[in-house]
């Protein structure tokens, strides 16, 4: 049944071939001949043509965008995984990777791969094919490869909420930085930032072994704990609060004692309103509280109330902090 005013939905080789035609079209040597069979192709089904304009949409959004170094840094990536003799697919990875960073979540599948991603201000839940769920906070990316023998997930950037389907026959394992975390079933959230890897059991167990270590030097995580592991220092284990540390999927994000700059990037990730610290005074602040997730105005009227901090608004999405002068 359609539902009038639907799009009708291409399938996955639909897909594949609307991008093939894309960069066959675009190529100075594509013939006469090639654009009838392209029009015969597009006649054939109304899926294909379907698919064929969305993909043109979103090259046109990402054209508007090409500037953006996310954008050329998900563009880049994608034709690294491709390779050189599969690059004729690079009009639809590359438009639909981008996707991802226009605030879009993004499920796609290529080079046996299946990619899952969230841009900013962006949360989603997705459900995997052994029936694991996986929740990306914002700005967060993942990778995905199933085997018979394994389950493998790899968290190329931000924020993931994971509940893993049980398989006793096939471990669950996820890599973030140089830690590999194994599950069988279980609940817990892992998050990579730049020269860190945390990981909070939320239920169940896991092993975490660094990679090139032998087996006995890996640790066990029981709930309630978090293992924190950052670059040139030994990992540290500590008691947490699981709510405070999944908070960011109900909407909120605690901030615990942290950087004035690193408590703004964390804010900046959920709204397109983007907050800039323009002031080196400002570096000695510490920020800690619970906000909401999206609500910039609120955040930077707690900093006003708490520290002689000045907000200047440069337009609708920028919001620009200084220390308070006194005349």
């Amino acid at each position: 049944m359609t539902i009038p005013g639907s799009r009708p939905q291409a399938t996955t080789q639909t897909a594949d071939a609307a991008g093939r035609w894309d960069a066959r079209l675009r190529a100075p040597d594509c013939t006469a001949a090639e654009r009838a069979d392209f029009a015969a192709w597009c006649n054939a089904d109304p899926l294909h043509r379907a698919a064929f304009e969305q993909l043109q949409t979103i090259v046109a959004t990402l054209r508007h965008d090409r500037s953006r170094a996310d954008v050329r840094a998900l563009r880049d990536e994608a034709l690294r995984v491709m390779g050189t003799h599969r690059r004729r697919r690079m009009a639809w990875v590359a438009a639909v990777a981008g996707v991802a960073v226009l605030g879009v979540s993004l499920a796609v599948r290529f080079a046996g791969a299946e990619i899952y991603a969230t841009g900013t201000a962006e949360r989603s839940t997705f459900t995997l094919a052994d029936g694991s769920a996986v929740e990306l906070n914002a700005q967060s990316r993942i990778q995905v490869h199933y085997s018979e023998s394994r389950r493998y997930v790899e968290l190329i950037k931000g924020q993931v909420l994971f509940n893993v389907a049980k398989n006793v026959n096939r471990p669950f394992i996820v890599r973030a930085g140089n830690r590999n975390i194994v599950a069988i079933g279980t609940r817990f959230d892992v998050r990579l930032d730049a020269g860190s890897v945390q990981v909070t059991l939320i239920e169940g167990k896991v092993r975490i072994e660094q990679q090139a270590a032998q087996p006995k030097d890996a640790i066990l995580l029981t709930p309630g704990k978090q293992l924190l592991a950052r670059s040139g220092r030994d990992p540290s284990i500590r008691n947490i609060d699981v709510a405070k540390v999944a908070g960011w999927h109900d909407g909120r994000i605690f901030l615990d004692d942290l950087p004035l700059a690193e408590a703004v990037a964390e804010m900046n990730k959920h709204s397109a309103v983007q907050i800039t610290v323009d002031d080196p005074e400002l570096a000695q602040w510490r920020v800690s509280g619970m906000f909401k997730a999206g609500e910039q105005e609120a955040f930077v009227t707690a900093l006003e109330d708490y520290f002689p901090i000045a907000v200047q608004h440069r337009g609708s999405q920028e919001i620009a902090l200084t220390a308070r002068r006194t005349q």
